[in-house]
């Protein structure tokens, strides 16, 4: 169950969905607080009876342009999420795991496109049976592909389907 190629099978079966990079502001504004924060600090809280403060916002700093740097580089390192380009919203995508009885019934739900009917299944812990799922939030596309847990890799039981569009 690779989500690499679930997404390259995606964005291959409708031309709505690209592989889109989510926006850097973010991580540069937490990479801006945390080099601005410690200055501001030694700035505006002098003498010794603030060094204990200081430490510590220094260390929060320190902390923030750290996450900001790692949040930046997985930002722009990764070949990105899916993207609806007419709806301009970015695709939610969550893995659902049955139990391995429920395969007919699972495979039955995607093959008539019925998103209702999969999400009633009952799913259970153990990820036997997988199916990954990538929707818009207000459920206007849905894309499922199943996968069945078997000989130590999971393997495709379906391609990826359409299930709302």
């Amino acid at each position: 169950m690779n989500k690499i190629k679930f997404f390259e099978a995606l964005y291959t079966s409708t031309d709505s969905i690209v592989a889109r990079r989510k926006s850097l502001v973010l991580p540069l504004i937490l990479i801006l607080a945390g080099v601005a924060l410690p200055l501001l600090s030694l700035k505006i809280l002098e003498g010794p009876e603030f060094d204990n403060i200081n430490s510590a916002i220094v260390l929060l700093g320190i902390a923030l342009a750290v996450g900001g740097g790692i949040w930046l580089l997985g930002r722009l390192t990764g070949k990105g999420e899916p993207f609806h380009k007419d709806k301009r919203v970015f695709l939610t995508t969550r893995t659902l795991a049955f139990d391995r009885s429920r395969r007919s019934e699972v495979l039955n739900a995607i093959g008539s496109g019925d998103v209702n009917k999969l999400l009633s299944i009952p799913t259970c812990e153990v990820s036997a049976l997988c199916v990954m799922i990538s929707h818009l939030p207000d459920n206007s596309f849905v894309a499922a592909q199943a996968f069945e847990y078997a000989e130590l890799e999971y393997r495709e039981l379906c391609g990826v389907t359409i299930l709302k569009k």
